[in-house]
């Protein structure tokens, strides 16, 4: 079956239709990589798949990175298992509860990760949607005196593992400068690199000034119709370019399991300016 690439009804996104996972060929691969430079976010609704065939189809948008912490749902230290499920009384995978707030995967790092993969194994019977923010469209949206304003300024970015709100981290953890507009090397746009959990303060820029000035880019970009939620089904899968979209998730019940798999696909290029 000829693989085909369907643009959502949202502000980002496409759905890859025909598309066999377990056996890519070399055209099915240019096919989904224009379209991930093209739409920012793909969606697969296929078929469970095993974690060594979640590996390989993350490999063709790049290196796979080592997952932070390995859990016992996997015999792979590139696996990483996003899961409310408790063994012993004890989290076998991580960020498992309720809402997160917008935020871009490693941006406290000094080098970022490109992108991800995240499949979908058990789904509660409602919420825990991801939603994906389009920060390309977010920073062709902002007023002109404000596109001014941030251009060739720099952003602390901070996090602490496991935190899914901006109170709940440790200013003195992982953290990392980077512009808060980014070019992508693939198509030359300028991308807003700011969100809501990580990013911390603005260089150079006083406090009170600088929180106003995140939280009204923050808000532009949450509130402007630049949203996508993606609403599970076991066997989806999604790929975004961690680049060029922030995401979050909504709030589910903590007496429903839920369970995620996902790769990490590593990046050498550092956020450009």
């Amino acid at each position: 079956m000829t693989v085909s690439v369907k643009p959502l009804d949202a502000p980002l996104g496409a759905e890859i239709v025909g598309l066999d996972v377990r056996n890519i060929t070399p055209e099915d691969s240019k096919t989904i990589l224009d379209a991930f430079n093209q739409y920012h976010v793909l969606v697969v609704h296929g078929p469970t798949i095993n974690d060594d065939e979640l590996v390989e189809f993350g490999k063709v948008f790049g290196h796979i990175e080592k997952a932070r912490k390995k859990s016992p749902l996997s015999h792979r230290d590139d696996i990483m298992v996003i899961s409310n499920i408790r063994e012993n009384g004890e989290l076998v995978g991580s960020l498992p509860d309720g809402e997160m707030d917008f935020h871009f995967d490693r941006i406290h790092q000094v080098q970022p990760c490109k992108g991800a993969a995240l499949h979908g194994l058990e789904i509660p019977s409602e919420g825990g949607d991801t939603c994906f923010a389009n920060m390309v469209r977010a920073y062709e949206t902002l007023p002109e005196a404000t596109k001014k304003r941030i251009e060739g300024l720099k952003a602390l970015n901070t996090f602490t593992y496991g935190a899914t709100k901006p109170d709940g981290k440790n200013e003195l953890g992982p953290h990392a400068i980077h512009p808060i507009v980014r070019r992508i090397p693939e198509t030359g746009k300028k991308s807003l690199y700011v969100c809501r959990l990580m990013t911390d303060h603005i260089v150079d820029m006083p406090a009170d000034e600088s929180r106003a000035l995140i939280n009204e880019l923050c808000d532009h970009i949450e509130n402007t119709g630049l949203i996508y939620a993606h609403q599970w089904k076991v066997g989806d899968i999604i790929v975004w370019d961690n680049r060029c979209t922030s995401h979050a998730r909504t709030d589910f019940s903590d007496k429903e399991r839920r369970l995620m798999k996902r790769v990490t696909i590593g990046d050498t290029v550092p956020p450009l300016q």
